[in-house]
């Protein structure tokens, strides 16, 4: 991608860039460093040596310099050579330089070095005044230096190194801190692109293209949500205006049922057949609300009247009205453990009727032959667990992956009742878990009110 291309050229370019900057820098100091000591040691050391030659003096015992004169604190030793390379005049000469010389070795002289002393040399019209330091204390290059100062120069480095280094560090902090406000950016939007918001990012910069496929994705991503709310909303409406039409129509028969099973006698065929219709008549009505209703809490449709739910004696006209219509073959036990019967939850009532409601009548509409129903609660970790369980088949495990947030397939069996569970105890800011144990089991979580 060019956009990644771009990025890393930018980042060597950069580091060439600052690699350059310290560069310049450091030898723009060490120049000035150099020349500003290179000439202050140039002043003290050579132009002293012609002051100190046109000082000289002819005197009753040859020649000598003017005595006022402070050379001693430039030069350790001097002496004043012929024309023939005899000692003329000298003070402080050591031992192994107290000879005459030849010219070879006076031409020797304009090297700087006198038997490894470093030396400077003037003529007059006394001769040739040769100046010297001692062995080791000057360092030639193009101009003279002090050995200490040299090493002064040298300690310099250590406070330069560290000026570079926070240069370094300054100069990539503010580069970094300019090229991550586009990257901030981007990680922004990427943000609001996950939550499913429309992002209008900058398309400038090194960061251009990706901020541009971004804006096409969030503009893609929109599209697409518009048209799965269109199509969401049709669906809804389709099945509000089918079961609409399916109410009329099933009103009749359940009312023509009833007439007709009044009719005969209990044990009379005609009879049975008329019950049955009465029956498949009701859980075709039951069907159709729960589909009306499902679709109405997935899309925020169903408002929550909540109002505040002794929770031990919801729970008793439950089980209570639930045993009033149970055959023989099937049994229902209730234990609330305490504190829970106290409990107070902030909830529909009707909602959460409807919910238990469908768990009961789920274990007897699938354990025809009969089951023990039980119904627990009791206060985990400050919520409300309400438990239903059953010695029946239990859940076909189809139904138990469509239940679970990873699968979801339309085709499983009797998902619709538990579905609506879920979406009832949701809403109501819990969680409902359903698995097998010796029969289907159920456990609702629903939060308590403070």
């Amino acid at each position: 991608m060019k956009t990644i291309s771009r990025l890393i050229r930018s980042y060597i370019l950069a580091a060439f860039a600052i690699v350059l900057l310290v560069l310049t820098v450091n030898g723009a100091l060490l120049v000035g460093i150099v020349i500003h000591y290179g000439s202050n040691s140039l002043q003290d050391g050579f132009f002293p040596v012609g002051k100190f030659a046109d000082s000289f003096i002819q005197t009753e015992n040859g020649c000598a310099p003017n005595p006022s004169l402070e050379w001693q604190k430039h030069f350790a030793w001097a002496m004043l050579l012929s024309d023939g390379g005899e000692i003329l005049w000298s003070q402080n000469l050591p031992k192994e330089l107290n000879h005459p010389y030849t010219v070879p070795e006076v031409a020797a002289f304009s090297r700087w070095y006198l038997k490894d002393y470093p030396v400077m040399v003037y003529r007059n019209d006394h001769g040739l005044l040769v100046a010297g330091k001692p062995k080791g204390s000057m360092t030639r290059f193009d101009f003279y230096m002090d050995n200490d100062i040299l090493y002064a120069l040298l300690s310099i480095f250590g406070p330069l190194l560290l000026l570079d280094l926070g240069l370094v560090l300054a100069i990539c902090l503010l580069w970094g801190w300019q090229g991550a406000r586009p990257l901030r950016a981007l990680a922004e939007g990427i943000g609001l692109l996950a939550e499913g918001k429309e992002i209008h990012l900058k398309e400038s910069g090194a960061t251009a293209e990706l901020a541009e496929k971004l804006n096409q994705t969030s503009r893609h991503l929109q599209k697409q949500n518009e048209l799965i709310a269109r199509r969401d909303i049709t669906r809804s409406n389709w099945i509000a205006g089918v079961s609409h039409d399916i109410r009329t129509p099933l009103a009749l028969i359940m009312g023509y049922g009833e007439q007709l099973a009044q009719q005969f006698p209990p044990s009379s065929e005609p009879r049975k057949k008329a019950d049955a219709i009465c029956t498949q008549s009701q859980k075709i009505k039951a069907l159709i609300e729960d589909l009306n209703l499902t679709f109405k809490l997935q899309y925020n449709a169903q408002p929550l009247r909540k109002a505040p739910i002794q929770m031990g004696a919801w729970l008793r006209r439950c089980v209570a009205d639930f045993c009033d219509s149970l055959e023989e073959t099937h049994s229902v036990d209730l234990l609330i453990r305490e504190p829970a019967g106290q409990a107070t939850l902030e909830a529909d009532e009707e909602l959460l009727t409807r919910a238990m409601d469908n768990l009961l009548n789920n274990s007897v509409r699938h354990n025809p032959s009969g089951c023990d129903i039980w119904v627990a609660a009791e206060i985990v970790d400050g919520q409300f667990v309400l438990e239903v369980r059953d010695d029946g088949a239990g859940y076909p495990e189809a139904v138990l992956q469509n239940l679970s947030d990873t699968c979801s397939d339309p085709n499983a069996p009797h998902i619709l009742g538990l579905h609506l569970v879920q979406q009832i105890v949701a809403a109501h800011g819990g969680q409902a878990v359903f698995h097998n144990h010796g029969g289907a089991v159920a456990v609702l979580h629903l939060p308590i009110v403070p």
